[in-house]
């Protein structure tokens, strides 16, 4: 597989429009997953069980993704290195190493980045941010250079979506949906795109994700069924 790469502000936030690459995917979007998990799966012990400090620094350091210019990645990689060691033994420690890891990944240094995440993945007690963590992890993978790895990532990936009791599942279908259609296999995007539709976007709208409401829409650009 070879890929153009281009960074977007939210890992969540994706539009046909915009062009097709893994990358958007998994850097400058880590604050989408992080507050996105936080908020939806309702890891309230997660934020208590850390320091006070901790959790002001860790929202004070957002600002470093606006550093405009060249040295935007650098500044982020650094903000959140010196930040990880201050705050290391906080419940929330762990996230400063993802946000590390996204800024190594956007400086091309991939392999960093990836061994980051998975001894992140190691650190967390919960399952549930286990699982989204395991999430980012896969797409990571799929933006490496290394056709080895980014068949992992892709391995990974469908055991996300073909688990229903993976946290991460809904995300999952997305995302490998996305991967299809990135490959313009549209057969492949719809399978994975209608099964999320099935099991989460045939609810009342008002209970719906953010996930289903952008599905119906790209199933309406390529399904006449939609």
């Amino acid at each position: 597989m070879n890929f153009s790469y281009d960074t977007i502000a939210s890992l969540l936030d994706l539009s046909l429009d915009k062009a097709i690459a893994y990358k958007k995917y998994v850097l400058g979007g880590v604050a989408g997953i992080a507050i996105a998990v936080v908020a939806g799966v309702g890891f309230n012990w997660y934020w208590q069980a850390s320091q006070e400090a901790a959790q002001k620094d860790f929202f004070e350091l957002l600002s470093a993704y606006e550093v405009p210019g060249d040295q935007k990645w650098a500044t982020v990689e650094k903000e959140y290195r010196h930040a990880y060691e201050r705050n290391k033994r906080a419940g929330i420690g762990p996230m400063f190493r993802v946000y590390q890891a996204d800024a190594l990944a956007a400086l091309g240094k991939q392999d960093e980045a990836i061994s980051m995440l998975e001894e992140v993945i190691r650190s967390i007690a919960s399952r549930e941010l286990q699982d989204f963590m395991k999430l980012k992890l896969a797409l990571m993978k799929l933006d490496s250079k290394q056709p080895a790895v980014q068949k992992d990532g892709l391995v990974a990936l469908k055991a996300i979506a073909e688990n229903s009791n993976q946290a991460a599942n809904e995300a999952g279908l997305y995302y490998l949906g996305y991967f299809f259609f990135a490959q313009n296999d549209m057969a492949q995007a719809k399978n994975y795109w209608q099964q999320l539709m099935v099991k989460y976007g045939m609810k009342d709208q008002r209970q719906q994700s953010g996930l289903a409401e952008q599905t119906r829409g790209k199933l309406k650009l390529i399904s006449a069924d939609w």
